[in-house]
């Protein structure tokens, strides 16, 4: 019997391990899907997943919906508690560590070699 994994990122739920959770479809209304995509931000840190475009076999997990499930107020998915624990970190400030006094880093080559 087939299940369902959820989509969003870093969530490994499905549907076979964690039977008490409900699993929602992305919405057919187009401002709607929009908000569960840009909420739920498949796009990633490279935007290798900028072109994600769900299918009826997607499907997003009520530990995203606040009160633990959708329901006629609560819409749209806004819990993401691992949200930035997989992504990878910037490049920037990798280089050569300066300390306070302006000296280089313990290891680094002294200036002029």
């Amino acid at each position: 019997m087939p299940g369902f994994t959820c989509c969003v990122p870093g969530c490994y739920n499905n549907s076979h391990r964690d039977r008490d959770l409900r699993f929602y479809t992305f919405p057919k209304d187009s401002t709607l899907r929009e908000l569960w995509l840009r909420n739920i931000s498949r796009a990633g840190v490279s935007g290798c997943f900028s072109t994600f475009q769900p299918t009826t076999g997607h499907r997003v997990c009520s530990v995203h919906f606040a009160g633990g499930r959708k329901t006629y107020t609560i819409r749209v998915p806004s819990l993401f508690p691992l949200r930035g624990v997989n992504e990878r970190r910037s490049r920037r400030g990798r280089g050569r560590k300066v300390s306070a006094s302006g000296a280089a880093a313990p290891g680094a080559a002294p200036p002029g070699y």
